[in-house]
């Protein structure tokens, strides 16, 4: 964002991180230390520091490794097709599968491979890369593989490698913030502050952070998808599927429902610069007229039969907000919360938002 570099503290960073990742468990037990950086890359490059030196210590992962190998001795099952072949009979070999229990699979071959890339990154500081360069000496006999898209889909956590998935998500925010140019291999290292990389981190963050901290027996948080027709329409659309599968997802980012008076808010969290647009025929700044359709597209579909009401939440940078507006369908707050300020009364003004619209 251009209004300037680190619109968050880094501190306040990682917590939304904590947040967005659900692994606010570590939040406390990490010293951050984040007096002694301003960079993104240096804190999370810290902390995954942090978080390789306890792997180390505990021991790493292992799992089942399928391998092929053409071996003197038999060792697993013989794939007699492959050995055929190879003609490995005439040298008196097999070619054989078998599992090996092993600590070069997917989970760690990630973090060898983000280890590397931090220590290729300029942004961060050589007091990080000395311990990174230590800890890579842990992972010998162990491949580099890149958290790709494809690679990403191979990871399944459970409660033996649970403590992973705070590494293993760092390693994808720093792989998503890597450009690497075909031609020459140069790795380019974008700015973590930009509003498409913001913004599903604050989306996820604002989720978690109200289905963690509002009383679950009076509050119901989630993030529905929406179908834009009834049931009741069937006869006037046709085929309502059909229809429907033609649609735009209606996905929303958080909901909040108040199970004791009947209140559904609707949020629609926005990571913008500024939250005010100058109209076309004057000055006068005005809300985005696409925010305002997206959250009153929700809460005409919404199949919630109590009171529905929406929401559209900004961080502060330029513009502040704290009002409401009562459109066909309800009243609709416009909030923007300071992220540049103590995490407790960021913590607190969201949670007394969410009460006093709910």
């Amino acid at each position: 964002m251009s209004v300037k570099k680190n619109p968050i503290p880094i501190k306040n960073l990682f917590y939304m991180l904590c947040y967005a990742w659900n692994v606010l468990s570590i939040k406390d037990e990490i010293l951050v230390g984040t007096d002694d950086y301003d960079d993104a890359y240096n804190i999370l490059g810290r902390v995954f520091s942090f978080g390789i030196g306890k792997l180390i210590r505990s021991g790493f992962h292992r799992s089942y490794i399928q391998r092929e190998e053409e071996l003197s001795t038999l060792r697993g099952k013989i794939n007699v097709q492959e050995s055929i072949n190879r003609l490995s009979a005439q040298r008196k070999m097999l070619v054989c599968n078998y599992d090996e229990y092993s600590t070069d699979y997917i989970f760690n071959q990630i973090l060898n491979y983000t280890i590397a890339a931090l220590l290729r990154n300029p942004n961060v500081d050589s007091s990080i890369k000395r311990d990174l360069k230590r800890q890579k000496m842990f992972f010998v006999g162990i491949e580099e593989t890149a958290p790709t898209k494809t690679n990403r889909k191979k990871l399944y956590y459970n409660r033996n490698n649970i403590t992973y998935k705070l590494l293993i998500c760092i390693a994808i925010m720093l792989y998503d913030n890597t450009t690497i140019n075909e031609e020459d291999g140069k790795e380019t290292f974008k700015d973590f502050f930009r509003e498409e990389q913001m913004q599903k981190v604050y989306e996820m963050f604002l989720l978690n952070f109200y289905a963690m901290h509002l009383d679950r027996s009076k509050y119901r948080v989630y993030a529905p998808k929406f179908t834009w027709l009834k049931s009741s329409e069937q006869d006037l659309w046709g085929d309502v599927e059909e229809a429907d599968a033609l649609m735009p997802e209606l996905r929303t980012d958080i909901v909040i429902e108040n199970k004791e008076k009947g209140i559904q808010l609707i949020i629609d969290a926005k990571y913008y610069q500024s939250a005010l647009v100058k109209s076309h025929h004057s000055d006068a700044k005005k809300f985005r007229r696409d925010h305002i359709s997206q959250v009153f597209t929700y809460m005409v579909n919404s199949p919630f039969e109590g009171t529905k009401r929406g929401a559209l939440l900004y961080p502060t940078v330029v513009d502040i907000l704290d009002g409401k507006q009562n459109i066909l369908s309800g009243w609709v707050f416009f909030k923007s919360i300071n992220l540049d300020r103590d995490w407790q009364d960021i913590s607190n003004e969201l949670l007394v938002f969410a009460e006093k619209a709910n």
